[in-house]
């Protein structure tokens, strides 16, 4: 991650220790800029790739890198974040397409790529119908292309704000280093995960109860415990194996202490 002020390790990724709302003014500042910038969100499911260069690669040369899972919190404090919250991108997606909107003093220029064909043109439609003068639509395409050239071409040429890419972790974050060159200049680059599914209502949230309290897994995965018991069996095994890490990289920054 470029810039090394206010960010902690966790495993091998740089996080930003700040609350949500910084974590949404920064990513608001990174669109307009003359280059594209990308803003990634870190998970239990980053946690569990921790191994995939490309993908580790990718985190690191990220403009901003925020959690949006608890244990991501939970492993950065034990390395001495004071400030950092839970970002989930169910919760900031729409903070930040009326932050830009605000800022621009116009509806934000709003580029979706991912998921199965159809999912990004319905979730595109309900952004429309439940952020009324915030987002202007201006590209949509699924995560299935064959090839990548026309679609980003499309994309550039729409001149988007915000480029909201769902291809999941850490698939997402590799095709934007792969393809940052061509992705649109003045964008900010954000990797949303699954939310357009939430979006368009294909999975609910957890009770408000359990998203406050970190725990909003819990409710993903009685959704869809096939699909998301391993990954969080995984992710359990994961987190604990970095306290140990996180401990020492805790003791390495106290005053006084010298490696």
């Amino acid at each position: 991650m470029r810039g090394d002020e206010g960010v902690v390790r966790v495993g091998p990724f740089p996080v930003r220790d700040a609350g949500s709302a910084e974590i949404v003014r920064s990513i608001v500042d990174l669109a307009g800029t003359p280059t594209a910038r990308t803003a990634y969100a870190l998970h239990v499911g980053g946690l569990n790739a921790r191994g995939d260069r490309d993908f580790v690669t990718a985190m690191r040369a990220g403009d901003l890198v925020y959690a949006d899972g608890g244990s991501v919190v939970g492993l950065a404090r034990l390395a001495g974040a004071r400030h950092i919250e839970r970002a989930p991108t169910t919760d900031i997606g729409w903070e930040i397409l009326r932050g830009i909107a605000s800022r621009r003093g116009r509806p934000a220029r709003v580029a979706l790529i991912g998921g199965p064909p159809g999912l990004a043109e319905r979730a595109a439609a309900t952004i429309l119908a439940e952020a009324p003068g915030a987002a202007e639509i201006v590209a949509t395409h699924d995560g299935y292309q064959q090839a990548w050239s026309e679609p980003l071409a499309e994309v550039r040429s729409a001149n988007p704000d915000v480029v909201l890419v769902g291809l999941g972790a850490p698939r997402e974050m590799i095709w934007c280093h792969e393809h940052r060159s061509s992705l649109p200049a003045g964008a900010v680059i954000v990797t949303v995960g699954g939310w357009f599914g939430h979006v368009t209502g294909d999975e609910s949230r957890a009770p408000r109860l359990l998203r406050r309290s970190g725990l909003e897994w819990i409710a993903r995965l009685a959704q869809a415990p096939r699909r998301l018991a391993g990954r969080y069996a995984l992710g359990l095994l994961s987190t604990l194996v970095l306290v140990p890490r996180q401990l020492r990289n805790r003791r390495a920054a106290e005053p006084g202490v010298t490696s």
